[in-house]
């Protein structure tokens, strides 16, 4: 291609001026997918566990091993899973790690001990953990930046959409199909999956581009997504930072760092209160009584009620800052979480589970939503992968104090209680953080500037901060 006649559009631009196309929604549909299988294999331990546990003849502080190490798992693969994906490509990462954890949990389906089904779960987690950084890297870089925030917001409601999936399911299959059953199901979900990813999902532009791909791969990758553009005479290109760090040096070096602590802090705070009463409630409301069947009935009311409020808020995301969205749902969890240690005798306390839902696990997809608009291409599947991590770290807190609360017998109400607070430090967090995503967009303005003197055939000197 003769370069001289060629015009050069930085990528990210290129698809911020286009309306979304066929297939930018295709992709966005398959990662759906991919996340909502996500949620289900995660969340579906607590749900099956007193089976188990009445099978196995164990005790409930006995099976918490059992979620905690499926957890560790999520936590070391979604580390390794986003350092893979902005080396070797998001596209395969997610392809690998969607198979991986779909094959795995097949095999746990027929553990014959309490060992071997937690290393399994664990080798499980590697999977799912891997895989959660790697498809939201796809999705935020094949939406433009205008719904960017919402496309993600959007993406993560499939983790709790399977999660809210895995309660109903078991309500009503496990019956039939035992806990067995159950493992089963959510190993051959994931490989469907991986397939239709196979078929139907190409690789990222943004990183064909920053990974310095030949013009002619990109070329054809952008017809395939926009087939009424002719790309013959364009290069793509994308001014890189000028930082060479990667990783979590980057993450936590002078430009990313406060972003980064702030957004850490709420995501370990919020997956520990939403996986410690999303794993405990089954077992709680088993042991006051309730029918398994009956118990899983309430206890998916809270997953349920963090779906609806992840609809909720990724259409409030499209207007307001994401920071302050989350904020204000965490400040309203916490007189929800006291009102449900209040209302356990009462005839509204399936309302409230639902209601607490909402505003604890409701924001989280927010949350994991920031590192897709506040990192740089280079750094976003890292980005992504760390936040997982330490949300992660969080849920296997969460489900490890399950044993202790078991064990010492803590009241309803004070566990319910004693959660707020974790919920106030998120709170607090996020507000923070409200003021640093508004400094940095406002940053970006002279960023937009030099686009325009790029094309006017200027050399602007470039900042580094160019995303």
């Amino acid at each position: 291609m003769d370069h001289a006649k060629s015009a050069h559009r930085d990528i990210r631009e290129f698809l911020n001026d286009m309306p979304m196309g066929k297939k930018q929604w295709t992709v966005f549909f398959v990662c759906f997918a991919a996340t909502a299988i996500e949620g289900f294999d995660t969340i579906v331990m607590g749900f099956i566990a007193p089976a188990i546990s009445h099978d196995w003849r164990l005790s409930s502080a006995a099976l918490a091993p059992l979620v905690a190490f499926g957890l560790s798992g999520l936590l070391i693969g979604s580390i390794a899973g986003g350092a893979l994906a902005d080396r070797i490509g998001r596209r395969a990462v997610s392809i690998v790690a969607i198979t991986w954890f779909g094959v795995a949990g097949l095999a746990s389906s027929e553990a014959q001990s309490i060992t071997m089904l937690i290393l399994l779960r664990f080798v499980t987690g590697i999977g799912i953990g891997a895989a959660m950084p790697a498809t939201s890297a796809l999705v935020a870089e094949y939406s433009p930046a205008r719904s960017r925030s919402a496309m993600l917001a959007s993406t993560y409601c499939g983790f709790l959409f399977g999660a809210a999936a895995a309660g109903f399911v078991t309500s009503f299959a496990i019956g039939e199909i035992g806990w067995r059953g159950m493992l089963a199901l959510s190993g051959l979900m994931p490989v469907g999956v991986a397939i239709l990813l196979i078929w139907q999902v190409p690789e990222s532009p943004l990183y064909l581009v920053a990974r310095r791909r030949p013009n002619e791969a990109v070329q054809r990758l952008v017809a395939r997504i926009f087939p009424a553009i002719d790309c013959a005479g364009l290069v793509f290109d994308m001014a890189a930072p000028a930082s060479a760090r990667r990783g979590i040096l980057a993450l936590l070096g002078t430009e990313y760092r406060r972003g980064t602590v702030l957004t850490w802090v709420a995501e370990f705070s919020g997956y520990l209160v939403f996986f410690l009463i999303g794993t405990w409630l089954p077992t709680h409301l088993k042991q006051t009584g309730l029918s398994m069947h009956d118990a899983s009935q309430v206890s998916s009311l809270f997953q349920f009620g963090a779906l609806g409020g992840a609809v909720l808020f990724a259409m409030l995301v499209r207007r307001y800052n994401v920071a302050w969205v989350i904020a204000g749902a965490f400040g309203a969890g916490i007189p929800l979480l006291i009102a449900l240690g209040l209302a356990e005798t009462t005839s509204w306390h399936a309302g409230v589970v639902f209601l607490a839902g909402l505003a604890v696990g409701g924001p989280l997809i927010c949350v994991n939503t920031i590192p897709g608009i506040f990192y740089p291409t280079a750094l976003r599947a890292s980005g992504g992968g760390w936040n997982v991590a330490i949300g992660r770290l969080g849920s296997i807190v969460g489900s490890s104090l399950i044993g202790l609360i078991v064990v010492s017998g803590f009241p309803y109400l004070l566990t319910c209680m004693l959660l707020s607070i974790p919920l106030l430090a998120a709170c607090v967090c996020m507000s923070v953080m409200a003021r640093v995503l508004f400094e940095q967009r406002q940053s970006q303005g002279g960023y937009r500037e030099e686009v325009k003197l790029i094309a006017a055939g200027e050399q602007p000197l470039l900042d580094g901060n160019l995303r």
